[in-house]
């Protein structure tokens, strides 16, 4: 048979590589196939957990004897650090982040582990504050309501604590206190009520969680513009959590914040414009 010429070629493209090819092609898909999988590079991890180390930081009370600027510059970092893990636990832009800005002037330069029972006779002791008078008048007969609202308020973590303090308080300053939490039988919403119209007939010391405080706020029941103190307590409830740092506490005194207390603060230390005061006290110490 005589063989085939260049011309004679099917250049169309109907033709084979024949075996060999084949067979470079199968070890090279079974090369492909049988080599191990590139291991992906390992992205480096962020560093967790600042916002929980700065808030139990500032958890660590200031020594014994630090001066009123050094104990209102604690006060304004604990508010601080809280808003902080507050604004990251409800994803708030840096703009909403920035409505709230502590400033040393908000707080009675109080020791942090001070027990709230003590409080009395420790501001007898003391310049004058937001207050002060009418806290050192408690139990001496003196101390009397004159318009609709609480004079002093008190934040609790739980109803529990609440409770357990009132019972400290009402024994050792010899005063009915006012209890605004979720308790008394029957629906909340008779509970209100009933709390409501104790304030309006005006309440000189009053004890509530934060969760009852502002719903009395935002119903109307209660106006803060006749507080003149508001009370932090800083001791654990069962949870070993505080106000500041149970989430659910946190959040409904944020709020009270960022609606209805900022606007009564003042600025600079000294401006009697403003007549509400912080004082976070009660911190509990290993």
């Amino acid at each position: 048979m005589a063989s085939l010429g260049n011309d004679d070629l099917d250049l169309d493209g109907n033709w084979s590589g024949g075996k060999r090819r084949r067979v470079k092609k199968r070890l090279a898909c079974d090369a492909e196939q049988t080599a191990e999988p590139e291991q992906p590079t390992p992205k480096k991890r962020k560093k967790g957990g600042a916002v929980l180390n700065a808030v139990l930081s500032s958890e660590q009370p200031p020594k014994t004897g630090a001066t009123a600027k050094v104990l209102r510059r604690w006060a304004q970092t604990r508010l601080a650090t809280a808003w902080v893990a507050e604004a990251k636990a409800k994803k708030l832009t840096p703009i909403e982040t920035k409505e709230v800005s502590p400033a040393a002037a908000w707080f009675v330069a109080c020791p942090p582990v001070l027990p709230l029972a003590q409080l009395r006779n420790w501001a007898s002791k003391e310049p004058a504050f937001p207050g002060s008078q009418l806290l050192q008048s408690l139990g001496a007969g003196q101390a009397t309501p004159s318009s609709p609202g609480a004079a002093i308020l008190v934040l609790c973590a739980s109803t529990d604590r609440l409770f357990a303090l009132k019972a400290d308080l009402d024994g050792s300053w010899g005063i009915k206190a006012l209890a605004l939490a979720a308790h008394g039988g029957g629906r909340k919403r008779d509970q209100v009520l009933r709390q409501a119209k104790a304030l309006a007939a005006g309440a000189t010391l009053a004890l509530a969680t934060p969760s009852r405080l502002r719903r009395l706020v935002e119903e109307g029941h209660l106006d803060l513009e006749s507080t003149s103190l508001l009370i932090v307590d800083l001791a654990h409830d069962k949870k070993l959590r505080d106000v500041l740092t149970l989430q659910d506490t946190r959040g409904d005194f944020f709020a009270l914040l960022r609606t209805k207390l900022a606007p009564l603060l003042p600025k600079k230390v000294g401006d009697e414009t403003k007549k509400l005061a912080f004082l976070l006290c009660g911190l509990e110490t290993a």
